[in-house]
């Protein structure tokens, strides 16, 4: 029997698409699509362009990670769609979060490019601390986290936790090494939030990624100033700082020339 005009064979379909003959077939056990022709005698399935758009949707929505039985209910009218939506842009927003991390930790020695962002809110438990030197602030910063995990408290997993410099002058070169006050941020999950946790607002901002020892970052403050100078922006509020360390144990040596810090400039 010659194939219907217009139609065509479960091979071409699954060609076309880029799927096995088997995946079509399962597929339509699952009744997420119909041939538009099946042969009474042969058994042989003929497709239409339709199909074909039917198919390339539900594939679509399996690369987005759905899974067959929500794809039917997508199909069938009874999915939640408010709440697949959401879970979707919170995945959008981890695998945005994960580039941007890889491109951190890409950083160069001696290259420093600052580029503008959008800084996402985020809930954070925060303690100042009055720091003689940097050893002494890793060693009060990793006191607080340390308490604030044996209190059981939840961590979110979208942003990293990171410094405030309540300082005014660093972006005009006045950089300490001694005697300076640091804000230790822990980003935490807002339903399971404790009351005194703080909200660092959604917004734009500057950042750099400066790849070499703590006691030189001056140099990425520099490259930031002269970037807000030449833009005509207005620093928001104070810098921040994200520490990336290459340790295999999370140990910290300020001294560390492949240390990677971001700093960032709210605006």
């Amino acid at each position: 029997m010659s194939k219907p005009e217009g139609l065509f064979s479960i091979g071409e379909i699954a060609t076309a698409c880029g799927v096995s003959i088997n995946t079509l077939r399962f597929y339509e056990t699952k009744a997420l699509i119909k041939p538009a022709r099946t042969d009474s005698e042969s058994g042989y399935r003929y497709y239409s362009r339709e199909n074909l758009l039917r198919l390339r949707e539900i594939l679509r929505l399996k690369d987005a990670e759905l899974s067959l039985d929500e794809i039917k209910n997508y199909f069938d009218g009874h999915m939640e769609k408010d709440t697949k939506i959401a879970a979707l842009e919170e995945r959008r927003e981890a695998l945005t979060i994960a580039i941007e991390d890889l491109k951190i930790r890409n950083t160069q020695p001696g290259k420093l490019s600052v580029h503008k962002i959008f800084l996402p809110g985020r809930l954070c438990l925060c303690r100042t601390i009055k720091a003689k030197d940097g050893e002494s602030a890793l060693f009060a910063i990793g006191a607080f986290y340390d308490e604030l995990i044996c209190k059981g408290v939840q961590i979110s997993r979208t942003w990293p936790e990171f410094c405030e410099y309540p300082d005014d002058e660093l972006l005009s070169g006045k950089f300490k090494t001694c005697g300076f006050t640091v804000t230790a941020c822990l980003p935490v999950e807002k339903k399971n939030a404790p009351p005194e946790a703080v909200l660092y607002p959604s917004g734009n901002a500057v950042a750099v990624n400066y790849r070499g020892s703590y006691y030189e970052i001056w140099q990425a403050y520099e490259a930031l100033a002269r970037f807000i100078d030449e833009h005509g922006y207005t620093p928001s509020g104070y810098p921040q700082e994200i520490y990336l360390e290459t340790g295999a144990d999370g140990s910290v040596q300020i001294d560390n020339d492949h240390n990677i810090t971001r700093v960032i400039i709210p605006i």
